[in-house]
Formats: structure tokens, sequence, C-alpha cells
């Protein structure tokens, strides 16, 4: 019994889908033909093969190797500071924001400590968080409400960015005005050793995340790139299977049978349409701060009518609570694995920079709501 409340806990989220996918599943309209059309397999597939090939590059060591060399553009702990911030802000619209907080934020706890900047570590690793999840917002990869929103509404690239482009840049400017209260000591840094990586694994993994971003762009079909895919990685490193996150995959699945199952109560669609419609902004933001941007963006996404809103919120709505993106779980969990970490004071600084993102991004949306 501990065994199974300790697991429910662990995975609360995904099994409060499960509970409500299940207990929907029983209404009088639904039906298996129903559930399948629900279940969204173009999105789930393209999810899938993202999540490997980024973990083969992850495993190869392209994006560290890429960092460390960034460290000739350092010379004091403000830029040090800013190389932590921005190396997850651009590379989160590639590879996710989960992957570049899992890969950045614990390289900038251990060279701080080294550096004997433990000072610096809360403020840095948060707005890293924010840096990963505002940066992610640009591009349909960036993050998996992104990759949703993206073929659920049959976006274009173009349009997407335009949408998405003006939010990015305005969380570019506050993240360097909010580094500018950050010292400029002279720092000590030792030479940054980089680890070659293997040449052809490395092409086989860019040519596979290429095929997988001209998937998303509609250009080739979603099965036939998941089957190269699929047999090119079981061909090159098959362990990259074990790096998916299923967890994820499976939240998703429920939560589509779910959406899909209330869709086919009338009087539940219509209060939905109705409660949503106009003010998808506001509520896809406020949702998110309680049960995180993905859950948010799938619940909403059957009853939204303007797409654009519901991305922004979705998206800015990733700012706030610890739980408003997941992404931002992962540092926190980095961070209370430091010696003498304060969790409880992490957490306060934490949403209060957030806190500091949204007074000035929720304003801006209500003076510039076509726009931001």
């Amino acid at each position: 019994m501990k065994l199974l409340l300790s697991y429910f806990k662990k995975n609360l989220d995904l099994n409060i889908a499960l509970i409500l996918a299940v207990i929907s599943s029983f209404g009088p309209n639904v039906t298996l033909s129903r559930i399948e059309e629900g279940l969204n397999l173009r999105i789930l597939v393209l999810l899938f093969c993202l999540m490997i090939v980024v973990a083969g590059f992850r495993k190869l060591g392209v994006l560290d190797y890429l960092y460390k060399k960034c460290f000739i553009f350092v010379y004091d702990a403000r830029s040090l500071s800013r190389l932590f911030i921005f190396v997850c802000f651009f590379f989160s619209m590639a590879v996710t924001n989960d992957v570049a907080l899992i890969i950045f934020v614990p390289l900038a706890i251990k060279a701080l400590q080294n550096l004997g900047r433990d000072d610096l570590i809360i403020p840095v690793v948060s707005l890293q968080t924010i840096g990963a999840n505002a940066g992610s917002m640009l591009t349909p990869v960036g993050n998996p409400q992104n990759l949703f929103i993206y073929s659920f509404y049959h976006y274009d690239l173009l349009e997407f960015v335009k949408v998405t482009g003006p939010v990015f840049i305005v969380c570019a400017v506050l993240l360097y005005l909010f580094t500018l209260f950050i010292d400029k000591s002279p720092l000590k840094l030792k030479e940054q050793l980089t680890t070659p990586f293997k040449p052809f694994r490395t092409v086989a993994f860019i040519m596979l995340f290429v095929l997988c971003l001209m998937a998303v762009l509609r250009i080739i079909d979603v099965y036939s790139m998941a089957w190269i895919v699929v047999c090119s990685v079981a061909v090159v490193d098959r362990k990259m299977f074990r790096q998916a996150d299923y967890k994820l995959l499976l939240l998703f699945v429920f939560l589509f049978i779910f959406v899909s199952n209330i869709c086919t109560y009338a009087m539940v669609a219509d209060v939905a349409h109705h409660f949503v419609k106009n003010y998808e902004y506001f509520v896809s933001l406020s949702l998110s701060q309680i049960i995180s941007n993905v859950p948010a963006t799938v619940m909403l996404a059957e009853f939204a009518m303007d797409s654009d809103s519901l991305l922004k919120g979705v998206n800015v709505g990733g700012m706030g609570t610890c739980v408003a993106s997941m992404a931002s779980l992962i540092s926190l969990k980095a961070y209370m694995k430091v010696d003498g970490s304060r969790p409880l004071y992490y957490l306060r600084k934490f949403t209060k920079y957030n806190i500091k993102f949204l007074f000035v991004l929720v304003p801006i949306h209500i003076l510039f709501p076509s726009v931001f």
C-alpha cells in the first residue's frame, strides 16, 4: 500500500490523467473509434522521434562540446552568468526546454561552485529556467505544447514564429536586463577541455534531426520519417529508446482520451466553449499555474477559438509557479543536490523572478493583444 501511495505521489499528474480518461470513457456517446480518433497519433509519433534523436545528441556530447566552446566569451561573473542563461535560452528552441535544463543547469552549478560563487547559483539557475521556457516558445519543436499546437491548428512555420517572435524578443531583453544586477567581478577560468565526439554517429543523428524537422513542417510524411528514425536508431544505438520520456507520452495519451470523451457531452462542450472563448490567453495562463502548461494546452485546444492567444498564453503561462512548466522541476531537482541547498528559499526567489516577468508580459499583452 505504501509503495502504491509513493508511486501515485511521484506520478500525480499521470495518475490523475489516467483516472480522468477511464471515468470519462464510460459516457453514453463514447466509442472505441471516437477514442482512436482523439489520440492524435501524428503528434505522439513526432514527439517520440524527437525525444530519441535529441537523447542521441545528449549522449554524444555535442551540446556539451558547443557549450564549452562558448567560454571564450567569458571574462567576469556577469558574462559567465549570461553565458549560462542564454545558452539555455537559445538551445532550448532546438532541443526543447527540458533537455537544455538537464544538460546546462548541472554544468552551471558545478562551474559556479568551482569558482567559489555559490551566491550566484540560485539567481543563475532561476534565470536559466526562465530562459529555457522563454526560448523554447519560438519554434514548434521547442516544447511539447508548441508541437501540439503547431500540428493541431495546422500552422505554417512563418505564421507560427510571427505569433511567438514578439514575446520571445521581449523575454530576451528582460533576461539581459536582469543580468545587469550581477556583479562584474573578474574570474580565473580554467581552460575548458572538450571531449571529441564520434563523427559517424554525430552526422547520423544530425540527419535524423533534420528529418524530424521536415516532418514537423509537413514536408515529409510523419510515419515515413518515424520508420527511418526508429530503424536508424536501432542500428546506431538502440539504448536511445530507453531515453524517451514515456511518462510524458502517456500523459498526452490519457489527456487526449479525456478531452475527446468529454467533447461527446454537448452540455460540457458548450460550457467549455463559452468559458474559454475570447479569454484563451488568461484562461490558459491561469490553468497552467495549477496543472502545468502541457496538460492545459491539450485540455483547452478543443474549445479555444483563438489559437494565437492560446499559443501565447500557455507559453507565458510556463512562468509563475514551479509547476507551471514541468521543465522547471528539473532545475529544482538539480539545485536540491547542492550541499547546503535551501529549497524553500530557492522556490521563493524563483517565483519572485517569474512574477516579475509576468508583471511585464501580461500588461504588454493587455495593451497590444494582437502582437504580444
